[in-house]
């Protein structure tokens, strides 16, 4: 009876070990995914037209000839950067 109740005690402490190490491991995946997913988010190319009466920018990707219509409102906030600078500064929509 003992020996038994010190199988089962053993065959659980190895059956939760392994179910930590195998969810230790899928945490890391998913903040990949999430890394993507703000990447994908993520434009930065050429505005090739715009139409303040619509407020959209067609935007041509970096090195490509791809192509997204970008929509924005009064909220949205209008930023310049260099390519490797920190410095982000705040623009008028009027200079996009």
């Amino acid at each position: 009876m003992v020996k038994k109740l010190f199988t089962l005690l053993c065959g659980s402490l190895v059956a939760f070990s392994l179910s930590t190490v195998i969810f230790a491991q899928e945490a890391p995946t998913q903040e990949k995914k999430m890394d993507k997913v703000a990447k994908e988010a993520r434009w930065e190319g050429e505005v090739v037209r715009g139409s303040p009466d619509k407020s959209t920018l067609t935007v041509r990707k970096s090195g490509s000839n791809l192509e997204r219509t970008v929509h924005y409102d009064s909220s949205t906030k209008w930023v310049s950067q260099e390519h490797g600078s920190k410095k982000v500064n705040d623009i008028d929509a009027s200079q996009v």
